[in-house]
C-alpha cells in the first residue's frame, strides 16, 4: 500500500491500540471513502485523515492480509456504532485541548450598514451601535475573561467600518492593559481609505480581512443595493490592492448563485487588472444559502470547483475549502469552539449570527445561562441524517447550526474528491522528482 497522507498524529495518540478480533467479520468503515484516480484505487479515512493507494474489500477477517487496514480503521467490526465512536473521540480531543476562558471575541460595533445586500441575514434587525458605556464594559469583560495575555478581536457587523472610533477604543484598551492582540475583520470594503489602512496596520493589528463581492459591477450594484452609491465597486478593488501591499491578507468572498455566476469571469478580470499587489489576496466562491437549498446546487458547486483554475490564472490564491484538511477538526465554527460574539447592546452570543436562542448573557454579568452554552453547541447531538455519513468528521456535528445543505453529502464528496486528487497528483509528482534525482550506479 502506498501512503499518500498520514493519519493525524494527535488523533492517533488518543485512539486506543486496535486489538485484532479473529472471530469478527470486518466491513468498510463508514468513514472510509474509496475512489478512483488516474486508473488507480484509493481510500481516504475522513476520521483519521490517512489516504492510501489500495482497494478496500467488502468484508475481511483478521489474519487474511488486511490487518493494516483494520488497525488503520479503514475496516471495522460489523455492528460497530461509528457515530458514537466519533463522538467519543471528539470528546477526548476536546478534553485534551480544553481551555479555561476565551481567546477570541467576535465584536459587532454596530448592526448598521451602508449597503442593503439583498441576501443579508440581519435584515429587519434594529440598526444600533455600541454606546460608550457598552464599549468600556466590553473592554472590562475581555480583560476579565481572556484566556491569557493574547487575544483575537474579530470585527463583524453590520459594517464594522461605520464605527472606526469604537475599534480604536477597544484596541486602545488592550494596549493599556498590556495585552498582545490581533484583529480580523469581515467587511464590504467600501469604506476603506488610506487612513483606515494606516489604522488597521498601526493601531488595530489587523492580520486578515474578508471582503465580500457579488459579481462584476452590474451584479455588484444590484446585490449590494447601496442607498447612496459612490463608485464603491472600483473603490473596493483599489482597497484590496492597498491592503495587500500593507501586508494584510485579504480573502475576497464572492457570494454566488445561478443568476450572477456568468459575471464571475468579468469580476476576476477586473480584480486582476485593478489589484497590482496580489501576493496576499485569495479568492473563493460561496453559494448563497438559498442556492445551497436549490435543486441546482450540485451544478453550481461543480462550476465553483472548475473556476478555481480561473482564480489562479487571474494571479490570485485559491482559498481552500475548510471541510477537508489533513488534521482532525476539533471545532468547526465559533459556537463549536466556545468563543463568544458581543453585540452592540452588550449581549453575549455563541454564534456570530446572533440568533435569540444563542444568547447566553451580557458583558455586565458574564454568562448567565450556562444551559444555553451547554446545549447550543452540544457536539454529541448529531442530526439523524448525519449519523451514518462518511463526512461527519469534516462537518459540524451539532444540530443547532442554522446552515443546512440540500445535497450535503454530494457536495462534500465533490469537494473531497477535488482536494484528494490534487494531493495525489502533488505526491506523485514529488515521487517522480525524487526518482529522477536518484543516481543510477
Amino acid at each position: 500500500m502506498n501512503e499518500i497522507s498520514r493519519a493525524d498524529e494527535n488523533l492517533v495518540k488518543l485512539i486506543p491500540p486496535i486489538t485484532l478480533d479473529f472471530n469478527a467479520v470486518y466491513r468498510p468503515s463508514q468513514f472510509t471513502f474509496s475512489f478512483n484516480h488516474a486508473g488507480k484505487q484509493y481510500a481516504f479515512n475522513t476520521l483519521t485523515k490517512q489516504c492510501l493507494e489500495t482497494e478496500i474489500p467488502l468484508s475481511a477477517k483478521a489474519g487474511e492480509g488486511r490487518d493494516e487496514l483494520i488497525k488503520g480503521l479503514f475496516l471495522v467490526p460489523e455492528g460497530k456504532d461509528e457515530c458514537a465512536f466519533y463522538n467519543a473521540i471528539s470528546s477526548l480531543m476536546r478534553a485534551f485541548n480544553r481551555r479555561k476562558g476565551f481567546s477570541c471575541y467576535t465584536i459587532l460595533p454596530t448592526l448598521g450598514c451602508n449597503a442593503r445586500c439583498v441576501y443579508c441575514f440581519e435584515e429587519g434587525m434594529k440598526s444600533v451601535r455600541m454606546t460608550p458605556e457598552t464599549v468600556e464594559q466590553t473592554i472590562r469583560f475581555i480583560l476579565k475573561t481572556r484566556l491569557n495575555n493574547k487575544v483575537c478581536l474579530s470585527w463583524f457587523g453590520g459594517e464594522p467600518l461605520l464605527c472606526p472610533d469604537i475599534i480604536d477604543r477597544v484596541c486602545e484598551g488592550m494596549r493599556e492593559a498590556g495585552l498582545e492582540y490581533l484583529s480580523a475583520m469581515t467587511s464590504n470594503g467600501s469604506l476603506i481609505t488610506p487612513q483606515i489602512v494606516e489604522k488597521m496596520v498601526d493601531r488595530w493589528n489587523l492580520i486578515n480581512i474578508q471582503i465580500s463581492m457579488d459579481g462584476a459591477e452590474e451584479d455588484y450594484l444590484a446585490r449590494k443595493n447601496y442607498p447612496c452609491y459612490r463608485n464603491y465597486y472600483h473603490t473596493v478593488i483599489d482597497s484590496i490592492g492597498r491592503l495587500s501591499e500593507a501586508g494584510i491578507k485579504v480573502s475576497v468572498r464572492c457570494n454566488v448563485d445561478e443568476n450572477n455566476w456568468n459575471s464571475i469571469p468579468r469580476l476576476l478580470d477586473d480584480l486582476s487588472q485593478g489589484v497590482k499587489h496580489k501576493r496576499n489576496v485569495g479568492v473563493y466562491f460561496s453559494p448563497l444559502y438559498h442556492a445551497r437549498q436549490s435543486e441546482k446546487d450540485i451544478e453550481l458547486w461543480e462550476s465553483i470547483l472548475t473556476a478555481r483554475q480561473e482564480i489562479i490564472a487571474a494571479g490570485f490564491k485559491v482559498a481552500p475549502f475548510a471541510g477537508l484538511g489533513l488534521r482532525f477538526r476539533i471545532s468547526h465554527c465559533m459556537a463549536d469552539r466556545g468563543d463568544l460574539a458581543i453585540t452592540p447592546d452588550g449581549s453575549l452570543h455563541l454564534c456570530e449570527h446572533c440568533q435569540p436562542e444563542s444568547r447566553c448573557g451580557d458583558v455586565w454579568n458574564g454568562i448567565t445561562d450556562e444551559s444555553v452554552k451547554t446545549e447550543f453547541g452540544r457536539f454529541d447531538r448529531t442530526r439523524d441524517q448525519c449519523k451514518t455519513c462518511a463526512f461527519l468528521p469534516s462537518c459540524t456535528s451539532f444540530s443547532s447550526c442554522p446552515v443546512i445543505d440540500l445535497h450535503c453529502r454530494e457536495v462534500h464528496e465533490l469537494q473531497t474528491l477535488d482536494a484528494l486528487r490534487a494531493i495525489i497528483d502533488k505526491h506523485n509528482a514529488n515521487e517522480s522528482e525524487e526518482e529522477e534525482e536518484t543516481p543510477v550506479c
